[in-house]
C-alpha cells in the first residue's frame, strides 16, 4: 500500500510538472489551444487555417488533451 501510494503520488507529480510546462510554453504549440471555462479545461486541435478540428475536456489540460485524443481515434 505504501509503495502503491508513493507511485501514485509521483505520477500526479510529474502530471503537474507537465501542466505547468505546457502553461508556460503554449506559444510552442502551433496547432493546439488551451482554454479553461468554470473550472475545466479545454484542448483543441486547429488545422492550417485555425478553424477547429477536435476539441477534449477535462478537470485538468491532461484529461482534455487525452479527451481529445479520444477523438481522433
Amino acid at each position: 500500500m505504501i509503495i502503491s501510494n508513493s507511485i501514485n503520488l509521483l505520477i500526479v507529480n510529474n502530471l503537474n510538472i507537465i501542466e505547468q510546462e505546457i502553461n508556460k510554453n503554449t506559444i510552442h504549440l502551433k496547432y493546439l489551444k488551451f482554454e479553461m471555462d468554470n473550472d475545466v479545461y479545454s484542448a483543441t486541435l486547429n488545422d492550417l487555417s485555425g478553424h477547429d478540428i477536435v476539441r477534449g475536456y477535462g478537470k485538468s489540460i491532461i484529461e482534455a488533451i487525452n479527451d481529445m485524443h479520444r477523438g481522433l481515434i
